[in-house]
């Protein structure tokens, strides 16, 4: 089959479906997509909350509760005791398909009246105001933490201990402001590293200990600025640096760009994953415009913050775990032929549905747990349900949804944008793709406008003491102005911030001077060195090589990119 040209029904550019493409799309029996697969990922992303909180009651037990759903969200949202409790079925909130109106409709009409989890929270312990949480203890205000304690303001925190405004981390302990880096143990400000210990300000390091403001070291000890030193002298230079100090931070932060922003870095972070084309691929194979695909992903294409055992699927976004033959799915695991679904674990055969567990055989169903063969969570025998599907698959291409923009939505695309429950600056898509608010509404993606809070500011960022030494007990009292309240920010700020008591212990325990900006701004500042999942055709910037690359770096980043093989040649 040879590769085909089509226009993308939302962005009207030009796309190419590739002949393995087609392959994959003829191996699970959907049809070809009509978005392109920014598109896809986009829409992907729209579907998936990120950084907002909000309070609303159960509307089961009444009490109040923080969860992801904005209050105006017309929706049956319970708190994780009583969704998780045996007191409902979501079976009894089935209703049988109507011919006469278009499936996509019927569906989330459906959605607002079954109940969902305001926040998903199992297995856990003292994890205030966090946000999908799973076997954690002693957490504050972070969102996908896994199997950690003692951690605050971190998002996606896994294996971790003991540590504040670290993202993206696996077996941290005592990290702080630290950033996609695995097995750090005592670091502050480091960033796409592993197994690194007692450093600060470190960008791609493998193995070192005692160093400070490094680029690209492997198995180093007693650097600072790239520049070796004896271990006595070592220790008498880096007194200086005092991280105990916001002046000291900002000039060693200064030093760090200016050394981050003149060393190359390689066109990818690729590891031990042969066949791969993406950005910060970790021990895959034949991994095609893939993006934070870790550990064990193969065969698969366009996938998105997924990873542990990934096989043979497409389009995937924060999901994976030990699942294969996926399609246009987002944090769905341990399942095998999900399509056109959101959330759920161990389901298989499950399409156009969300948050499922333990199930199999649904089509059009919301919440479901330990359920076979039900469409529109209205349960039917075997033999109905596969004789079902097939008519509900050819009504939906006779009578598709049509969205106010008039895209098509027949058999074969993600859950339209419009009835997605979060804006665009409330959803992940904002992450990735930061745009203004009319940026977002032109679009059709919507914007959250934020109610305006009732507190009132009690100290400015500039009376704060610059050593953590001098704080004292009563700043855990005040309401701080974020330092950038007065500026045009971008990164949702929430314009003022407290001190926690945990967190100040924390700082005064691993010296670490007191932040002058929200959560918000803080996680801002922390991923600006990550790419977006989008590739550009570039060439080797090293004067000598012409060589070419599909590199995430954009043509108007200022990194210098190399080839593998002059970076190699420079720094291995």
């Amino acid at each position: 089959m040879n590769s085909e040209t089509k226009v993308c029904q939302n962005c009207k550019k030009d796309f190419v479906i590739e002949p393995d493409d087609f392959a994959f799309y003829e191996k699970i029996k959907v049809p070809a997509p009509t978005f392109c697969s920014e598109c896809r990922m986009m829409r992907r992303l729209l579907w998936r909350q990120h950084r907002t909180v909000y309070k609303r009651p159960c509307m089961m037990c009444g009490i109040e509760t923080f969860g992801i759903y904005h209050p105006s969200v017309e929706m049956n949202i319970f708190c994780s005791e009583c969704w998780r409790s045996d007191k409902w079925d979501s079976r009894d909130y089935g209703i049988e398909v109507d011919f006469l109106r278009p499936f996509l409709d019927q569906m989330f009409e459906l959605r607002k009246k079954v109940p969902a989890e305001s926040s998903y929270t199992l297995n856990s312990i003292n994890c205030r105001y966090c946000i999908v949480v799973i076997d954690s203890k002693d957490c504050y205000f972070c969102f996908g933490s896994i199997n950690s304690k003692s951690c605050l303001y971190c998002f996606a925190p896994f294996l971790s201990f003991n540590c504040i405004d670290s993202d993206v981390g696996r077996n941290m302990d005592s990290a702080y402001g630290c950033y996609n880096s695995s097995s750090i143990f005592r670091t502050q400000y480091v960033y796409f590293s592993e197994e690194c210990i007692s450093s600060s300000f470190l960008f791609n390091c493998i193995g070192c200990s005692d160093c400070f403001g490094c680029i690209n070291l492997k198995s180093k000890k007693y650097h600072i600025f790239n520049e070796p030193f004896t271990q006595e002298e070592y220790k008498q230079k880096i007194k200086y640096w005092d991280m105990g100090s916001y002046a000291k931070v900002k000039e060693a932060e200064e030093k760090f760009n200016e050394i981050y922003y003149a060393t190359p870095h390689k066109y990818a972070h690729i590891i031990n994953s042969p066949d791969s084309v993406g950005d910060n691929i970790i021990g895959g194979k034949n991994c095609k415009q893939c993006f934070m695909a870790l550990f064990g992903v193969e065969n698969c294409k366009y996938i998105l913050s997924s990873g542990l055992l990934l096989r043979d699927s497409q389009d995937v976004s924060f999901g994976g775990s030990n699942s294969q033959l996926m399609y246009e799915t987002s944090g769905t695991e341990e399942s095998k032929s999900i399509f056109f679904s959101r959330g759920g674990k161990v389901c298989s055969d499950v399409q156009y549905s969300e948050n499922c567990t333990n199930s199999s055989n649904l089509f059009g169903c919301f919440q479901m747990r330990n359920r076979s063969y039900c469409i529109l969570n209205k349960q039917y025998k075997k033999e109905e349900y596969e004789v079902l599907v097939p008519k509900i698959i050819e009504h939906m291409n006779k009578m598709p949804y049509i969205s106010p923009r008039g895209i098509v939505y027949k058999y074969g695309e993600f859950f339209p944008i419009e009835f997605s429950p979060w804006k665009y600056n409330e959803a992940y898509a904002f992450d990735f793709i930061p745009l203004s608010r009319k940026e977002a509404v032109d679009q059709g993606f919507g914007w959250r406008e934020e109610k305006q809070k009732g507190y009132v500011i009690t100290k400015k960022v500039s009376e704060l003491p610059d050593h953590i030494k001098d704080v004292s007990d009563s700043i855990t009292q005040e309401i701080i102005e974020c330092a950038h309240a007065e500026s045009e920010c971008d990164e949702l700020c929430s314009k003022a911030f407290r001190i926690v008591s945990d967190e100040l212990e924390y700082y005064r325990k691993m010296n670490i001077a007191l932040p002058r900006l929200c959560p918000n701004c803080r996680y801002s500042q922390r991923k600006r060195f990550k790419t977006t999942p989008k590739l550009y055709h570039r060439t080797c910037m090293k004067s000598s090589c012409k060589n070419e690359f599909e590199t995430a770096y954009s043509y108007d980043r200022k990194e210098i990119i190399y080839c593998d093989t002059c970076y190699k040649v420079d720094f291995l």
